[in-house]
């Protein structure tokens, strides 16, 4: 009997301890993949005609973060972007391009750990580093809330869903993002489907339930050959949504090739999305 209970506490410690909430350093590294930046790329590269300029700004853990600003003459609005968990910004220039040239100005940033930003990824703390470039925005360059756009990619879409809970935009563009970290990470590793919600991180990055609640208008953007993030997380953040929304379905794209598998596609969704937003 001893030795029963020896082993059913056993088991239950490892349940415990291997909960994604409580280990979050054995997730992390499948989580968050970053890039350091390039050591021969000295300043933010010139795209589509439009001088970069790199920026240092401050997260609320006190850490710098750095980004990319493209400012676009006489354009109104502004796109900020929260990337995906691979590499850095350096690896989003044809996003840029492409953003670039639907008329708008571009701001992307690195999170924490990423890139030239300062720090360690974690979950509440890339949300928080999405708050502080978009106070940024707000602060350094006066970009009003009503000429705001918030662009996600991959994981930064569920940046960019709550950064829609915490701040107010004209609207919002999900490519590629999943419906909830607790779905995706059940998905991508079945072991973790002996745990419930609870034991999860802090739900920060749930889109479903983002938009199961009022949010700005949405374009959902996913390749349908996707087998990093089933094109399925798309129709069901389109089912969830309750505001006004888009489903733009990209027959020939898989996850992170869609700026070069659709780009005349993409850009011109995103310019109806933008004409149509008030």
């Amino acid at each position: 009997m001893r030795v029963l209970l020896s082993g059913i506490s056993l088991a239950v410690g490892l349940y415990v301890a291997l909960a994604p909430r409580l280990s979050k350093q054995l997730y992390r590294k499948y989580l968050f993949r970053p890039d350091p930046y390039p050591h021969d790329l000295e300043c933010a590269p010139s795209l589509d005609g439009i001088e970069g300029k790199d920026v240092y700004f401050p997260a609320g853990s006190g850490v710098r973060l750095h980004g990319w600003v493209y400012e676009q003459p006489n354009a109104k609005r502004w796109m900020l972007v929260s990337h995906g968990n691979a590499g850095n910004i350096v690896n989003r220039q044809e996003l840029i391009r492409l953003l670039l040239r639907t008329g708008i100005s571009v701001f992307i940033f690195d999170y924490q750990g990423y890139g030239r930003s300062e720090g360690t990824p974690d979950i509440p703390d890339i949300c928080f580093d999405g708050e502080a470039a978009y106070d940024y925005l707000v602060r350094e360059k006066n970009v009003q809330p009503q000429d705001l756009i918030l662009y996600g990619e991959s994981l930064g879409a569920s940046v960019a869903g709550y950064l829609s809970k915490v701040r107010q935009s004209a609207g919002m563009i999900l490519q590629s993002g999943f419906s909830s970290l607790e779905r995706i990470a059940r998905e991508e590793m079945p072991l973790l489907k002996i745990y419930p919600d609870f034991l999860f991180p802090q739900s920060m990055l749930n889109n479903a339930a983002v938009l199961g609640q009022p949010h700005p208008p949405v374009l959902i953007a996913h390749g349908v050959n996707d087998t990093v993030i089933n094109f399925d997380h798309a129709l069901h953040l389109y089912d969830q949504a309750v505001g006004k929304k888009i489903l733009l379905r990209l027959p020939k794209s898989a996850h992170s090739d869609i700026t070069v598998s659709a780009p005349g596609e993409f850009q011109a969704a995103i310019e109806e999305f933008l004409s149509g937003l008030v």
